[in-house]
């Protein structure tokens, strides 16, 4: 296994990556007193990212979220997929990349990590060729992914990082306050598939548009927040470009963190069913921390009113999200 270690000299900021999943295992960012502490949940060891873990901090490929009962149909061809969460697939199956070593090497400012999926891997159609590449430049933390194919071929590549701003391992992210740039989001049936709808917010638990506590909407009877025990949805971010998809702010330490993006969404996802051994040996229960995925539309391969995900050979799959890390006074 190969480490690394990025630094801010200026703040201390500090991220620590593995070759393995292309995991970040610890981010230390500093609270409004300058004070260092680990934001993110994860395992207790970098060895233990070998054993399975719910996708701790890792990338995640092919696909992005769920592709419902495991297949799709792309060029009147039919591909059936593991159903690695029965009866559907999630974040790119049993071959996924967060379960992966990539291969990886120090660059300016950062850490290249290179993967090859070869043609059929997972069920999916066609060799994809992936780098993606972590940037630490100042307080920001920038992953961009690139990506190609020798065959038509759905692709939507994220991070999973487990965030908890108070840097208190196992302790509740009630008090966080979120705001989302969505006026839309994707509901689910009661195993979390794509229903197929675009849904507004508005009158809804799902309006984050304002910042608001995020403690007061998990407690809501709102039917989709019932049905996930939580977050567990699809947000429409809305504009085009490198914008802002969320942010979120721990009134305590004062912690605040800044998501951009050029994804169409980005997952909302509250821990709700986290049962894992984690850092200091903390057992994780739900609402310990929240994920925060930009990525394509989930099952868009089989949804016709979604985006197309499909990367085409000649073409060129690009992603750019930017982890923005910042202070609030008291």
């Amino acid at each position: 296994m190969l480490y690394y270690k990025l630094k801010d000299s200026q703040s201390g900021m500090e991220v620590d990556l593995i070759d393995h999943g292309g995991t970040v295992t610890r981010i230390l960012a500093p609270d409004r007193h300058g004070s260092l502490a680990d934001v993110l949940l994860g395992c207790p060891t970098p060895k233990d990212y070998l054993r399975p873990h719910p996708h701790f901090n890792c990338l995640i490929g092919r696909y992005a979220n769920r592709i419902s009962n495991a297949r799709f149909q792309l060029n009147d061809i039919l591909y059936e997929l593991d159903a690695n969460t029965p009866p559907h697939h999630l974040h790119g199956g049993q071959h996924g990349f967060g379960l992966r070593t990539w291969a990886s090497e120090p660059i300016d400012q950062g850490v290249r990590f290179k993967l090859v999926s070869p043609d059929g891997e997972g069920g999916y159609p066609g060799e994809l060729n992936v780098v993606a590449e972590y940037l630490l430049d100042g307080t920001t933390l920038r992953l961009r992914f690139s990506a190609t194919t020798t065959q038509p071929t759905p692709v939507s590549l994220s991070s999973h990082h487990y965030y908890n701003l108070s840097g208190i391992q196992g302790s509740a992210i009630n008090d966080h306050q979120i705001s989302v740039n969505a006026a839309t989001f994707l509901p689910v049936s009661a195993d979390l598939a794509q229903l197929g709808r675009i849904e507004s917010v508005t009158n809804t638990p799902f309006d984050l548009r304002d910042n608001v506590r995020l403690g007061d909407r998990l407690k809501s009877n709102h039917e989709q927040v019932r049905l996930a025990g939580g977050f567990d949805h699809t947000f429409v971010i809305t504009g085009d470009g490198l914008r802002r998809a969320a942010k979120v702010i721990d009134p305590y330490s004062g912690r605040s963190l800044t998501i951009k993006t050029d994804q169409p969404s980005v997952q909302l996802y509250t821990t709700n069913t986290l049962r894992a051994k984690g850092k200091q040996g903390v057992a994780y229960q739900s609402h310990q921390g929240l994920c925060l995925e930009t990525q394509q539309f989930p099952d868009a391969p089989n949804q016709t009113g979604y985006p197309d995900p499909t990367l085409r050979p000649g073409e060129m799959y690009t992603a750019t999200t930017e982890f923005i890390f910042g202070c609030i006074n008291a």
